[in-house]
Parts: structure tokens; sequence; C-alpha cells
């Protein structure tokens, strides 16, 4: 299962594409391809409390 509030949160920390896949168990693609929608739809690190 994808974590996709842990990429989020690790790319606001300035963790590589890279090391957000292995820390992640995920592809690079797959932490390229949230990274790209959570920007498309305006989603940022911390989350809103909704």
């Amino acid at each position: 299962m994808t974590k996709y509030r842990e990429i989020l949160r690790l790319h606001s920390l300035g963790f590589s594409q890279q090391n957000i896949a292995y820390s992640c168990s995920v592809s690079k693609k797959t932490v390229n391809i949230v990274l790209k929608k959570a920007k498309e739809n305006n989603i940022s690190w911390p989350l809103d409390a909704r």
C-alpha cells in the first residue's frame, strides 16, 4: 500500500525522490506520480485537519 502522507512529509523535509522511494518501499515513478498529483491538487504538508 502506498504511503501517500509519508511521501508528502518526506518531500517537505527535502528528501530526494530516490530516498523517499526507498523509505516508503515504492518505486521512484510512484513517488513522482504522487508528488505531481499533490501539486496539481494544491495538496502540501502539513495536511489540513479535515
